[in-house]
């Protein structure tokens, strides 16, 4: 990614109240490994400043009805943003659909995107490839979790009957 004074917005989510709650946590953890990539980025050029840091608690990645990430798209909208960080692919969605209109409104309006633990570049075709996959694939593990949460749930209702 090419060096050019960003105005950086940070996602952060995480899924369950347990995870929400610990101060020592993912929330926590995301955010201090988002802030030093930010920091060694500016050690080497003028990187970017973080303008707007957006957390969702205690939210699944199933679908965009989340308060703090609607804030973010209105930011990405109106262009105070034009580059989103998160540590993962997986925290902005776990929806195919949804995670392909938010990368379309984010390449409309100038905002580029990076992920830490995938490290893609979205400005190249194979890039933009790789982002795809690695969102279905997001999905696919959200769609596999809920299948086993429901076969453990039937699982216990046939044993109370019996």
């Amino acid at each position: 990614m090419k060096a050019q004074n960003f105005k950086i917005g940070f996602y952060i989510r995480v899924s369950t109240e347990e995870q929400a709650e610990n101060p020592e946590g993912s929330i926590k953890n995301q955010e201090e490994r988002l802030y030093q990539t930010v920091k060694i980025k500016n050690m080497e050029d003028n990187f970017g400043e973080v303008v707007g840091v957006y957390i969702d608690r205690a939210k699944s990645g199933k679908d965009t009805n989340r308060p703090e990430l609607q804030k973010m798209l209105q930011a990405i909208r109106s262009k105070k943003l034009n580059l989103i960080m998160v540590s993962e692919l997986s925290r902005i969605s776990r929806n195919m659909r949804d995670f392909s209109d938010i990368w379309e409104l984010m390449k409309a309006s100038g905002c580029s995107f990076s992920s830490l633990r995938e490290n893609f570049d979205t400005t190249t075709a194979a890039g933009e490839m790789v982002l795809y996959t690695l969102a279905n694939l997001a999905q696919f593990e959200r769609r596999q979790v809920s299948e086993r949460s429901e076969e453990r749930r039937v699982g216990k209702e046939c044993r109370s009957r019996w």
